[in-house]
């Protein structure tokens, strides 16, 4: 990172500074989180009541939450020194996060590691932010202000009943602060050898029950280095975002909620090997048959949603909500972008009579997509809408008060492809006393196929003619291509878990979570019949699509352990093994595959130690382990590694920090490569950091 850079970076923030303390109206100031817990300071039974919103959509306690959830708290993320949300889920027990290049991730639950993971739907206050073109995330371009974060409620397992299709094996829920625990100042900072950026927060009372607050973040990672090569592979990113929240109680029994933020970034890409094409599909015919070309994107985008909550009674509320999110991505290399927009409206009521607690809602979503083809890809449909409807319904039931629970919930969907789905689950709780609860369920999840999928025209790779010279019709070249499939359909998913959560003593507590997933009609790709008709150009044409031909089981187990060893330190120790069966059907065609296998590390392991060495001083260091994972023809190896983070309060809101990661290893790698990115080495590192609350 050049010095010029640092330059402009520190400019743009001092820039953000002036306009936080400029907009913002200082009145009736109440401390930051003056209504939040220090989750890290709660004992291990304050910790098991916990509320939670994410597995029932309304709040409920930890303890009698019959799913696999873990809550990280904002203390938890500014303990482990991450400056972006991959980071921060590093320490979520059960979840995989590996990093693919300078700034890029892949995060999945339960199987299935890939940059593109479709089957765990990720939410920002209840918004989806998914990308309808693959059905998975752009963590590269999710960079919420860390110390904005609140809580991210980490669900393993299916959500389908509530949140619909693509909450297969997961839901990740970041939650970020209202306007009124936002209150005052706040400026955050790091820089190091890889990495340097920063952000500004204001909040002010604006009187008679209404908040505002406003803020500015810019980001900037380094380059690293590619698989077996010494030298830079040109993978730097940065982002830059600025965005608002304003919160109103307008009387007693009503509030509102308007937030939004625009972004805009840049993520570059170590070069990849590309077919030398004349047009779409089809090859050059002379050498050189392939080109090297950088995977860099160009991204923006913005968002605003409104919230409105009503209070019926002391037994009744409803919520409305309403969002629209665009976002656009291009890609200079391949002279080829998109353009999305989600508008999304959803209507929740939420109702306890005797011994029920139901909750019911409708939604409708409307996704359209603009996409400009290039001779490397295309989109069968350029111009796409997608409307989606939705209506659930849940009953959380006391069977027995403080012994059994019994919840009874499904989603029922239609959508544009294969019309309707639904997505029923039963959830039975147990609590034999106050330390122990035991749960069960067994659900049902579909995940619809995504536009790549259905869309998607492809080139992948030429085949030079033998002798790799210039094709001749005696000696063609061939050229192999993706297509998409319409009529491809859901893929479907029954899942049966158990888990256990015991405070065995007051200051130890365990969680336990076991999973058994069945899937049928697994996404593969088959090859289509070898076109011949181009032959007179000196080129054949093999194309593979999607099909559904895959069958798949997973299963695995989860444990954690919390242990409040003396007032000043705590140790986390978490540990899951996952198992994979993959086969096709009798019916798929011959030389029908399935990409996804052995993508997933069967074994993971972590241990946390947080220790508050003085009253002004913090100790954290994170151990981590992950077995070896297969992405395309790469292999990363089985790697250890140790982050540690040093923090210093001074006093007067002021905290320094010195955070280290990667401490083990000089680099490793944790990720293949895969389309539109080559896998880079993650480094060893050293950054500082300054959080100033005013």
């Amino acid at each position: 990172m050049s010095s010029s850079n640092r330059f402009k970076r520190a400019a743009s923030i001092s820039l953000l500074v002036g306009l936080g303390l400029s907009v913002a109206q200082a009145a009736n100031q109440v401390p930051e989180n003056e209504n939040l817990p220090d989750l890290t300071a709660l004992s291990v039974e304050q910790l098991m009541n916990l509320d939670v919103t994410s597995v029932m959509k309304v709040p409920t306690d930890v303890s009698h939450v019959p799913a696999a959830i873990y809550v990280l708290s904002n203390e938890e993320i500014r303990r482990t020194g991450a400056t972006s949300i991959p980071e921060a889920l590093r320490v979520v027990p059960g979840l995989h996060v590996a990093k693919v290049d300078g700034n890029k991730w892949a995060v999945s639950v339960r199987g299935f590691s890939s940059q593109f993971v479709n089957k765990l739907l990720v939410l920002v206050d209840g918004r989806s932010v998914y990308n309808p073109l693959f059905s998975g995330v752009w963590w590269d371009q999710q960079d919420v202000m860390m110390d904005d974060i609140e809580r991210i409620e980490v669900i393993r397992g299916s959500g389908a009943s509530l949140w619909g299709a693509n909450a297969v094996n997961g839901v990740i829920n970041i939650i970020t602060k209202s306007a009124k625990d936002s209150q005052g100042g706040l400026l955050a900072s790091h820089v190091g050898n890889q990495r340097y950026g920063g952000g500004i927060r204001y909040g002010a009372d604006l009187g008679d029950d209404a908040y505002l607050k406003v803020y500015g973040r810019h980001a900037e990672y380094g380059d690293s280095k590619t698989l077996g090569d010494a030298n830079s592979a040109g993978d730097e990113g940065q982002l830059s975002k600025i965005g608002f929240r304003y919160d109103k109680a307008i009387d007693i029994s009503n509030k509102l909620s308007l937030q939004g933020d625009a972004f805009l970034g840049e993520s570059n890409g170590a070069p990849q090997s590309f077919p030398y094409l004349s047009s779409h599909l089809t090859p050059v015919t002379a050498p050189p048959y392939s080109r090297l070309l950088p995977t860099s994107q160009l991204f923006s985008g913005h968002y605003i949603q409104g919230r409105w909550e009503q209070h019926q009674g002391a037994d009744s509320n409803t919520v409305l909500r309403l969002y629209w999110d665009r976002h656009s991505r291009k890609s200079p290399y391949l002279d080829s972008e998109y353009q999305i927009d989600n508008v999304d409206i959803d209507f929740q009521h939420n109702y306890k009579i005797d011994r029920h607690l139901l909750v019911w809602g409708s939604g409708v979503r409307f996704n359209l997509n603009n996409f400009q083809d290039s001779a490397q890809i295309a989109m069968l449909a350029n111009n796409r809408t997608d409307r989606i409807y939705s209506l659930f319904a849940q009953d959380d039931i006391t069977l027995v008060p403080d012994r059994w629970r019994l919840t009874l919930g499904s989603k029922l969907e239609h959508n544009p492809v294969t019309q309707f789905e639904v997505q029923p689950n039963a959830r039975l709780l147990w609590t034999p006393n106050e330390q122990q609860s035991f749960w069960g369920s067994v659900s049902r999840a579909v995940r619809t196929p995504n536009w790549v999928e259905q869309n998607i025209s492809y080139s992948l790779q030429t085949r030079p003619p033998v002798g790799d010279g210039a094709a001749n019709p005696a000696n063609p070249a061939l050229i192999r291509g993706l297509v998409g499939n319409p009529d491809l359909t859901a893929e479907k998913m029954i899942a049966f878990e158990l888990g256990w959560r015991g405070q065995l003593h007051r200051q130890l507590s365990v969680d336990v979570a076991l999973y058994h997933y069945s899937y049928d009609d697994f996404a593969s790709l088959s090859p289509n019949a070898l076109d011949t008709t181009h032959i007179g150009a000196s080129y054949l044409l093999q194309t593979v699509s999607y099909s559904n031909y895959g069958q798949v089981k997973v299963y695995g187990g989860e444990i954690s352990a919390d242990w409040q060893v003396n007032e000043d330190w705590k140790l986390r120790a978490t540990y899951s093994h996952e198992e994979e069966q993959f086969r096709l059907s009798s019916t798929a065609p011959a030389f029908t595959t399935m990409t996804s296998g052995d993508s997933y590390p069967a074994n993971k392991a972590m241990l946390w130690s947080m220790f508050q060495l003085t009253p002004q001083l913090q100790l954290d260091l994170n151990w981590r382990y992950s077995d070896a994972a297969s992405i395309d023809a790469a292999r990363p190896r089985a790697y250890q590694d140790l982050d540690g983070r040093l923090a210093w309060d001074v006093g007067s809101g002021v905290e320094l920090a010195l955070v280290g990661r990667n401490l083990l290893n000089s680099y490793h790698f944790e990720y293949g490569s895969d389309m539109f990115s080559t896998a880079t080495a993650v480094q060893r590192e050293v950054y500082g950091t300054l959080r100033w609350q005013f």
